[in-house]
């Protein structure tokens, strides 16, 4: 299993059809790769989008060129093979430490799994280190 510390960043949008797709345009056109794209309605009515850049630096870069006013924050990406209780350890060692875990996305494809982990961000540095990375 692996986990990474990664950089997730944030938009507030309008919450109506095809503002993602737009999003996703245009980080397209601007040669941005996505590790992982989210999009949801908040309880006040607005949309908001999450997503993980491969390379953080040239996503800020073309968010500024873009327009894009956003928000930056920790997250750990944790991969593996696909097998019964593969996110266990994880989820043991950060309730160990008594980490709150936020926000917690998994999906399996193929016999692999791909999970993102969103902790108090008062506690990634906490998190962080006892998941050794």
């Amino acid at each position: 299993m692996a986990v990474k510390r990664v950089d997730c960043f944030f938009l507030e949008v309008e919450d109506k059809p095809g503002v993602l797709a737009q999003f996703a345009r245009q980080l397209r056109d601007a040669k941005i790769n996505l590790k992982g794209l989210w999009g949801y309605s908040n309880a006040q009515g607005k949309g908001r989008i999450a997503c993980v850049p491969q390379n953080s630096k040239k996503f800020v870069d073309a968010a500024k060129k873009l327009g894009f006013s956003t928000t930056q924050e920790a997250a750990f990406n944790i991969s593996g093979p696909d097998k019964v209780g593969a996110l266990c350890k994880v989820l043991d060692i950060l309730d160990k430490e008594n980490i709150n875990i936020q926000v917690f996305d998994a999906i399996g494809f193929r016999g692999q799994f791909g999970a993102y982990a969103w902790v108090d961000p008062k506690q990634v540095q906490a998190a962080a280190k006892a998941l050794k990375i």
